[in-house]
C-alpha cells in the first residue's frame, strides 16, 4: 500500500471514555482502521468535517468499545478534530479564521483546510474504497435523510438502508460526496452524505451507528436490495441572505433586523410545507434582503416565497429541509434548502 498523508491508527483499544478526551487523544485528522474478514476489500465512513457536528464520532466511539469486526476492512475518518477541540468543544463548525472544510474538496485547495482536503483525497485513492458514506449532523432539528449529487441506483439502495428521503442535489460546493464527478481515480466509487439529524437529538447518534454496524456487517454491497418507498427529492434551491442583510430568529418582530425567521423554522424540517405556513417577518427590504439560487446561478425567489403584510410565506407547496436557527450558519452558508412540489 502507497503511504497515506493522515496518521492511521489500525485495531486501536478505546482507552477513554470520555468522547472528548478520546478526540483530544486523537489530536489532529485521523484513520481509524478496523481490520476485516476480508481486507481485499475496504468500505469508508467520514466523520466531523464540521467540528460542530459530533453524531458520528459519538457513534464510533461508544461502537468502538464493543471491539467489532467487520466483514471487510472498514476505515473511518475522524476529520476536523481542530474544529472540534476549539473551545467551547463540539461547538465551531470549522476553526476560526478558516475555511470551512466541508467546501474545499475542489481546487485550489487553499489554507490549512484546503491542505486537510487534499490529503482526504490521496488518501481515499490509496484505500480504494467499495463505497464512502460522510456523517453529518443537520444545522437545526429534523429527520436524517441523505444526499447524492447524481440519480444512481448504488446510492439509492445505499440512502435506503438508513434514512427515508434522498436529496439529489446539483449544487456543486466542494463537498466531500462531489469527489467521484472531479476527481478520476475514483470516479468509480459511489459516495452518499448522511444527515444524521440534530447535533442534540439522541436519534442523530442512534442514526449514525447503525451506518457503522451495517457497512460492517453487510456481505457485498451488490446484494443491497432497493427501497421502493424511497423519498427522493430532485433539484434543490439554496435560501440565502443577500449581502450586509441582518437576521434574527424569534417569536416575534426584531425592531430594525432586516429579517425576522420563526424562532422554530427548523420543524418545518419535517412534513410539508403549505402556502398559509408562516415563515418569519421581512423589515423594509421586504423580499430583497432574500434570494434562492438553483444550481445554474438564477435568483428563483420571486416564484418560491412572498410577502403578505410584511410577512413571509410560501408562494405554492414544497419541502424544506435543513432550516437552521443558527444565526452565524444562516449568514455564512444559507437559511434553508427547499424543493418545490
Amino acid at each position: 500500500m502507497a503511504a497515506l498523508c493522515l496518521p492511521v491508527l489500525r485495531d486501536p483499544p478505546v482507552d477513554h471514555a470520555d468522547v472528548g478526551a478520546w478526540v483530544e487523544a486523537l489530536g489532529e485528522a485521523t484513520w481509524i482502521v478496523l481490520s476485516g474478514a476480508d481486507d481485499r476489500r475496504c468500505r469508508v465512513i467520514t466523520t466531523l468535517l464540521h467540528g460542530n457536528e459530533p453524531s458520528g464520532v459519538l457513534a464510533l466511539h461508544r461502537w468502538l468499545v464493543e471491539r467489532p469486526r467487520p466483514r471487510t476492512r472498514l476505515v473511518m475518518l475522524v476529520a476536523n478534530v481542530e474544529a472540534a477541540l476549539t473551545p467551547p468543544h463540539f461547538t465551531h463548525r470549522s476553526v476560526p479564521g478558516e475555511r470551512d472544510l466541508n467546501r474545499c474538496f475542489r481546487p485550489p485547495h487553499a489554507g490549512a483546510s484546503g491542505a486537510l482536503a487534499r490529503a482526504v483525497v490521496e488518501d481515499l485513492q490509496v484505500w480504494d474504497p467499495e463505497c464512502v458514506i460522510d456523517l453529518h449532523n443537520t444545522s437545526g432539528n429534523g429527520p436524517s435523510f441523505a444526499v447524492a449529487t447524481q440519480r444512481d441506483p448504488r446510492l439509492e439502495r445505499l440512502a435506503g438502508q438508513f434514512c427515508e428521503r434522498l436529496i439529489v442535489t446539483d449544487f456543486r460546493l466542494g463537498s466531500l460526496m462531489e469527489l467521484p464527478l472531479v476527481e478520476p481515480g475514483l470516479a468509480h466509487c459511489p459516495m452518499l452524505t448522511v444527515e444524521c439529524g440534530g447535533a442534540l437529538q439522541p436519534e442523530a447518534r442512534e442514526v449514525a451507528g447503525s451506518v457503522y454496524r451495517r457497512l460492517a456487517e453487510w456481505p457485498d454491497l451488490t446484494d443491497l436490495v432497493a427501497t421502493p418507498d424511497l423519498d427522493i427529492l430532485v433539484h434543490p434551491l439554496r435560501v440565502e441572505l443577500q449581502p450586509g442583510v441582518s437576521i434574527a430568529y424569534a417569536r416575534e418582530p426584531q425592531p430594525g433586523v432586516d429579517v425576522t425567521l420563526w424562532a422554530r423554522i427548523d420543524e418545518h424540517n419535517r412534513g410539508l410545507t403549505l402556502p398559509d405556513t408562516f415563515l418569519g417577518w421581512l423589515g423594509e427590504r421586504g423580499l430583497a434582503g432574500l434570494r434562492a439560487w438553483d444550481a445554474q446561478g438564477r435568483d428563483r425567489l420571486p416564484e418560491l416565497l412572498c410577502e403578505r403584510q410584511g410577512r413571509l410565506y410560501p408562494r405554492s407547496p414544497m419541502r424544506l429541509f435543513m432550516a437552521t436557527t443558527n444565526v452565524e450558519i444562516a449568514r455564512s452558508d444559507c437559511l434553508f434548502y427547499l424543493v418545490p412540489l
